[in-house]
Protein backbone atom coordinates (compact mmCIF):
# COMPACT_ATOMS: atom_id res chain seq x y z
CA UNK A 1 0.00 0.00 0.00
CA UNK A 2 1.35 3.38 -0.99
CA UNK A 3 0.68 6.68 0.56
CA UNK A 4 0.81 10.17 -1.33
CA UNK A 5 0.54 13.02 0.81
CA UNK A 6 -1.25 16.28 -1.12
CA UNK A 7 -1.44 19.64 0.34
CA UNK A 8 -2.66 23.23 -0.75
CA UNK A 9 -6.41 21.32 -1.06
CA UNK A 10 -5.42 19.72 -3.79
CA UNK A 11 -5.19 15.79 -3.98
CA UNK A 12 -4.89 12.94 -6.28
CA UNK A 13 -7.23 10.47 -7.97
CA UNK A 14 -8.23 7.30 -10.85
CA UNK A 15 -9.59 9.34 -13.82
CA UNK A 16 -8.28 12.17 -16.47
CA UNK A 17 -9.80 14.67 -19.07
CA UNK A 18 -13.39 16.40 -18.08
CA UNK A 19 -15.39 13.28 -17.93
CA UNK A 20 -16.75 12.28 -15.00
CA UNK A 21 -16.21 8.60 -13.72
CA UNK A 22 -17.02 6.10 -10.66
CA UNK A 23 -14.44 6.31 -7.89
CA UNK A 24 -13.08 3.67 -6.38
CA UNK A 25 -11.91 2.70 -2.52
CA UNK A 26 -8.39 1.31 -1.73
CA UNK A 27 -6.71 -1.47 -4.23
CA UNK A 28 -9.84 -3.06 -5.47
CA UNK A 29 -9.80 -4.53 -8.72
CA UNK A 30 -12.33 -3.30 -11.60
CA UNK A 31 -15.60 -5.73 -10.35
CA UNK A 32 -18.54 -6.53 -12.93
CA UNK A 33 -21.02 -3.92 -13.53
CA UNK A 34 -23.87 -7.08 -12.22
CA UNK A 35 -21.81 -7.28 -9.06
CA UNK A 36 -21.69 -3.13 -8.74
CA UNK A 37 -25.08 -2.41 -8.89
CA UNK A 38 -26.35 -4.04 -5.67
CA UNK A 39 -23.39 -1.87 -3.86
CA UNK A 40 -24.45 1.07 -6.13
CA UNK A 41 -27.80 0.81 -5.05
CA UNK A 42 -27.15 -0.23 -0.83
CA UNK A 43 -25.30 2.92 -0.67
CA UNK A 44 -28.17 4.80 -2.32
CA UNK A 45 -30.52 3.63 0.31
CA UNK A 46 -27.88 4.27 3.26
CA UNK A 47 -27.91 8.15 2.18
CA UNK A 48 -31.52 8.06 1.43
CA UNK A 49 -31.74 7.34 5.21
CA UNK A 50 -29.29 9.65 6.32
CA UNK A 51 -31.02 12.54 8.04
CA UNK A 52 -33.50 9.85 9.78
CA UNK A 53 -30.66 7.84 10.86
CA UNK A 54 -28.77 10.62 12.70
CA UNK A 55 -31.71 12.27 14.31
CA UNK A 56 -31.66 15.16 11.66
CA UNK A 57 -34.71 17.01 9.54
CA UNK A 58 -34.85 17.01 6.38
CA UNK A 59 -34.08 19.82 4.57
CA UNK A 60 -37.50 22.13 3.30
CA UNK A 61 -38.94 21.48 0.34
CA UNK A 62 -38.64 25.32 -0.10
CA UNK A 63 -34.93 24.85 -1.88
CA UNK A 64 -36.10 23.82 -4.35
CA UNK A 65 -37.63 26.50 -5.86
CA UNK A 66 -34.55 28.54 -5.60
CA UNK A 67 -33.18 29.73 -9.11
CA UNK A 68 -29.59 30.92 -8.22
CA UNK A 69 -28.71 28.77 -5.56
CA UNK A 70 -27.34 24.97 -5.73
CA UNK A 71 -28.33 23.28 -2.15
CA UNK A 72 -26.44 19.79 -1.02
CA UNK A 73 -25.90 17.54 1.91
CA UNK A 74 -23.16 14.86 1.69
CA UNK A 75 -21.84 12.17 4.51
CA UNK A 76 -18.53 12.11 5.62
CA UNK A 77 -17.59 10.19 2.74
CA UNK A 78 -18.89 12.77 0.53
CA UNK A 79 -21.65 10.81 -1.06
CA UNK A 80 -24.26 13.59 -1.68
CA UNK A 81 -27.54 12.76 1.07
CA UNK A 82 -29.42 15.09 -0.83
CA UNK A 83 -29.44 18.36 -3.32
CA UNK A 84 -32.08 20.52 -4.41
CA UNK A 85 -33.78 20.95 -7.83
CA UNK A 86 -31.04 23.45 -9.38
CA UNK A 87 -28.64 20.94 -8.78
CA UNK A 88 -30.44 18.07 -10.35
CA UNK A 89 -31.47 20.29 -13.40
CA UNK A 90 -27.17 21.05 -13.68
CA UNK A 91 -26.52 17.34 -13.87
CA UNK A 92 -28.98 16.50 -16.19
CA UNK A 93 -30.36 13.83 -13.20
CA UNK A 94 -33.83 12.77 -14.34
CA UNK A 95 -34.94 12.77 -10.38
CA UNK A 96 -33.47 14.78 -7.41
CA UNK A 97 -32.96 10.98 -6.12
CA UNK A 98 -30.94 10.38 -8.50
CA UNK A 99 -27.94 12.49 -6.86
CA UNK A 100 -28.15 10.19 -4.19
CA UNK A 101 -24.69 8.04 -3.19
CA UNK A 102 -22.81 9.44 -6.02
CA UNK A 103 -19.83 12.06 -5.15
CA UNK A 104 -18.24 15.14 -6.79
CA UNK A 105 -15.97 12.98 -8.72
CA UNK A 106 -19.39 11.87 -11.04
CA UNK A 107 -19.83 15.42 -12.01
CA UNK A 108 -16.44 16.83 -12.27
CA UNK A 109 -13.14 16.97 -13.83
CA UNK A 110 -10.79 14.71 -11.69
CA UNK A 111 -8.56 17.95 -10.55
CA UNK A 112 -12.22 19.76 -9.56
CA UNK A 113 -13.62 16.93 -7.67
CA UNK A 114 -10.19 16.99 -5.78
CA UNK A 115 -10.25 20.26 -4.29
CA UNK A 116 -13.78 20.38 -3.62
CA UNK A 117 -13.23 17.19 -1.45
CA UNK A 118 -10.05 18.44 0.56
CA UNK A 119 -12.06 21.78 1.34
CA UNK A 120 -14.88 18.96 2.54
CA UNK A 121 -12.46 17.57 5.12
CA UNK A 122 -11.18 20.89 6.39
CA UNK A 123 -14.52 21.89 6.81
CA UNK A 124 -15.41 18.66 8.75
CA UNK A 125 -12.28 18.47 10.78
CA UNK A 126 -12.43 21.83 12.48
CA UNK A 127 -16.07 22.30 12.53
CA UNK A 128 -15.50 26.03 11.21
CA UNK A 129 -18.52 27.34 8.60
CA UNK A 130 -16.71 28.42 5.43
CA UNK A 131 -18.73 31.82 4.18
CA UNK A 132 -18.98 33.13 0.89
CA UNK A 133 -15.74 31.32 -0.51
CA UNK A 134 -15.49 32.37 -4.19
CA UNK A 135 -15.10 29.20 -6.69
CA UNK A 136 -13.90 30.13 -10.78
CA UNK A 137 -14.67 26.51 -11.86
CA UNK A 138 -13.94 26.03 -15.27
CA UNK A 139 -16.76 23.77 -17.01
CA UNK A 140 -14.81 22.30 -19.52
CA UNK A 141 -16.11 24.22 -22.50
CA UNK A 142 -13.93 27.36 -21.69
CA UNK A 143 -16.47 29.20 -19.96
CA UNK A 144 -16.19 29.98 -16.66
CA UNK A 145 -18.25 29.19 -13.24
CA UNK A 146 -18.31 31.77 -10.85
CA UNK A 147 -19.82 30.14 -7.52
CA UNK A 148 -20.04 31.78 -3.89
CA UNK A 149 -19.96 28.66 -1.52
CA UNK A 150 -20.84 28.70 2.09
CA UNK A 151 -20.55 25.05 4.01
CA UNK A 152 -20.69 24.10 7.18
CA UNK A 153 -20.44 20.65 9.32
CA UNK A 154 -24.00 18.73 10.13
CA UNK A 155 -23.77 17.29 13.23
CA UNK A 156 -26.73 14.23 14.60
CA UNK A 157 -28.25 14.27 18.01
CA UNK A 158 -25.27 13.37 20.11
CA UNK A 159 -23.39 16.48 18.30
CA UNK A 160 -20.99 15.00 16.57
CA UNK A 161 -19.63 15.87 13.14
CA UNK A 162 -21.32 13.42 10.24
CA UNK A 163 -21.59 15.14 7.23
CA UNK A 164 -21.50 18.36 5.29
CA UNK A 165 -24.18 20.96 3.92
CA UNK A 166 -23.74 23.80 2.39
CA UNK A 167 -25.21 26.27 -0.93
CA UNK A 168 -23.32 27.83 -4.13
CA UNK A 169 -24.69 30.70 -5.74
CA UNK A 170 -24.14 31.14 -9.12
CA UNK A 171 -23.00 34.68 -9.86
CA UNK A 172 -24.30 34.44 -13.38
CA UNK A 173 -27.71 33.55 -12.27
CA UNK A 174 -27.40 36.34 -9.22
CA UNK A 175 -25.60 39.25 -10.77
CA UNK A 176 -26.29 41.11 -7.82
CA UNK A 177 -23.46 38.73 -5.70
CA UNK A 178 -20.95 38.74 -8.08
CA UNK A 179 -20.83 42.78 -8.16
CA UNK A 180 -18.35 43.80 -6.21
CA UNK A 181 -15.76 41.24 -7.97
CA UNK A 182 -16.84 43.32 -11.49
CA UNK A 183 -13.63 45.21 -11.18
CA UNK A 184 -11.64 42.16 -11.31
CA UNK A 185 -13.19 40.87 -14.63
CA UNK A 186 -10.98 41.79 -16.73
CA UNK A 187 -8.09 40.60 -15.05
CA UNK A 188 -9.67 37.05 -14.27
CA UNK A 189 -10.62 36.86 -17.64
CA UNK A 190 -6.99 37.83 -19.46
CA UNK A 191 -5.26 35.44 -16.95
CA UNK A 192 -7.54 32.44 -18.47
CA UNK A 193 -6.73 33.61 -21.40
CA UNK A 194 -3.21 34.19 -21.60
CA UNK A 195 -2.01 30.89 -19.12
CA UNK A 196 1.12 29.75 -21.78
CA UNK A 197 2.85 33.30 -21.11
CA UNK A 198 4.48 35.16 -18.28
CA UNK A 199 1.76 37.50 -16.81
CA UNK A 200 2.67 40.65 -15.00
CA UNK A 201 1.20 41.58 -12.12
CA UNK A 202 1.26 45.05 -12.79
CA UNK A 203 -0.41 44.58 -16.52
CA UNK A 204 -3.25 43.03 -14.57
CA UNK A 205 -3.86 45.97 -12.11
CA UNK A 206 -3.78 48.52 -15.19
CA UNK A 207 -6.35 46.08 -16.46
CA UNK A 208 -8.28 46.91 -13.70
CA UNK A 209 -8.00 50.54 -13.38
CA UNK A 210 -5.49 50.39 -9.86
CA UNK A 211 -2.41 51.14 -8.60
CA UNK A 212 -0.29 47.87 -8.30
CA UNK A 213 -0.28 48.49 -4.18
CA UNK A 214 -3.87 48.89 -4.16
CA UNK A 215 -4.71 45.99 -6.89
CA UNK A 216 -2.51 43.41 -4.57
CA UNK A 217 -4.74 44.66 -1.39
CA UNK A 218 -7.99 44.07 -3.17
CA UNK A 219 -7.33 41.02 -4.49
CA UNK A 220 -6.09 39.19 -2.00
CA UNK A 221 -9.22 40.46 0.40
CA UNK A 222 -12.12 39.33 -2.25
CA UNK A 223 -10.04 35.48 -3.25
CA UNK A 224 -7.50 35.21 0.00
CA UNK A 225 -4.69 34.69 -2.44
CA UNK A 226 -2.13 37.55 -3.82
CA UNK A 227 -2.51 37.61 -7.38
CA UNK A 228 0.79 36.25 -8.10
CA UNK A 229 -0.35 32.88 -5.76
CA UNK A 230 -3.93 33.07 -7.66
CA UNK A 231 -1.80 33.26 -11.40
CA UNK A 232 0.31 30.17 -9.85
CA UNK A 233 -2.72 28.22 -8.87
CA UNK A 234 -4.52 29.08 -12.15
CA UNK A 235 -1.45 27.79 -14.52
CA UNK A 236 -1.11 24.49 -12.02
CA UNK A 237 -4.61 23.96 -12.56
CA UNK A 238 -4.50 24.06 -16.17
CA UNK A 239 -1.55 21.67 -15.85
CA UNK A 240 -3.71 18.92 -13.88
CA UNK A 241 -5.82 19.04 -17.36
CA UNK A 242 -3.29 18.83 -19.67
CA UNK A 243 -0.99 16.33 -17.67
CA UNK A 244 -3.29 12.90 -18.22
CA UNK A 245 -3.09 13.16 -21.40
CA UNK A 246 0.36 14.68 -22.40
CA UNK A 247 3.32 12.25 -23.46
CA UNK A 248 5.75 15.03 -22.99
CA UNK A 249 5.63 16.92 -18.95
CA UNK A 250 8.02 19.30 -21.13
CA UNK A 251 5.27 20.60 -23.25
CA UNK A 252 3.07 20.73 -19.98
CA UNK A 253 5.79 23.04 -18.79
CA UNK A 254 5.38 24.98 -22.43
CA UNK A 255 1.60 25.26 -22.89
CA UNK A 256 1.50 26.78 -18.97
CA UNK A 257 4.15 29.32 -19.02
CA UNK A 258 6.69 27.49 -17.09
CA UNK A 259 9.09 27.28 -19.94
CA UNK A 260 11.49 24.68 -18.57
CA UNK A 261 10.30 21.18 -17.06
CA UNK A 262 12.57 21.67 -13.74
CA UNK A 263 11.01 24.58 -12.63
CA UNK A 264 7.11 23.54 -13.70
CA UNK A 265 7.86 20.47 -11.32
CA UNK A 266 9.28 22.69 -8.55
CA UNK A 267 6.26 25.13 -9.05
CA UNK A 268 3.53 22.03 -9.39
CA UNK A 269 5.20 20.11 -6.61
CA UNK A 270 4.37 23.34 -4.20
CA UNK A 271 0.66 23.21 -4.92
CA UNK A 272 0.14 19.96 -5.73
CA UNK A 273 2.42 18.42 -3.36
CA UNK A 274 3.88 15.38 -5.66
CA UNK A 275 5.64 15.89 -8.77
CA UNK A 276 4.18 15.71 -12.16
CA UNK A 277 5.15 12.77 -13.31
CA UNK A 278 3.88 11.07 -9.80
CA UNK A 279 0.57 12.79 -10.56
CA UNK A 280 0.30 11.22 -14.12
CA UNK A 281 1.61 7.98 -12.54
CA UNK A 282 -1.69 8.20 -10.09
CA UNK A 283 -4.08 9.05 -12.49
CA UNK A 284 -2.86 5.98 -14.43
CA UNK A 285 -3.17 3.65 -11.35
CA UNK A 286 -6.75 5.07 -11.01
CA UNK A 287 -7.77 4.06 -14.41
CA UNK A 288 -6.28 0.57 -13.97
CA UNK A 289 -8.81 0.17 -11.09
CA UNK A 290 -5.61 1.05 -8.43
CA UNK A 291 -7.13 4.07 -7.41
CA UNK A 292 -6.03 5.27 -3.85
CA UNK A 293 -8.20 5.76 -1.26
CA UNK A 294 -8.64 9.34 0.75
CA UNK A 295 -8.01 10.70 4.29
CA UNK A 296 -7.05 13.60 6.29
CA UNK A 297 -4.17 13.86 8.37
CA UNK A 298 -3.50 17.23 9.57
CA UNK A 299 -2.97 19.84 7.31
CA UNK A 300 -2.90 17.37 4.21
CA UNK A 301 -5.02 15.23 2.73
CA UNK A 302 -3.20 11.77 2.33
CA UNK A 303 -3.91 8.75 -0.51
CA UNK A 304 -3.60 5.44 0.35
Amino acid sequence: MSTIVVGMGMVIAMGSGSEPGERKEGQRARRPASVARPCASAAREECAGFFAANGISTPSTLFDTLSDTYCFAKNRAGQFVWGNRLLQEQHALADVKDILGKTDHDFFRRDIADRIRADDLAVMETGVTVKNKLEVIDGGNGELTWLFTTKAPIRNREGAIVGIEGFSRDARRSQDTIAPFHEFKACIEYVQEHLAENISIDHLAKLSCMSLSTFERKFKEHFSLTPKQYVLHMKVHEACRLLPGANSIARVALATGFGGQSYFTKQFRSIVGITPKQYQLALAAGRAGNAPSFHRKGNHVEAS
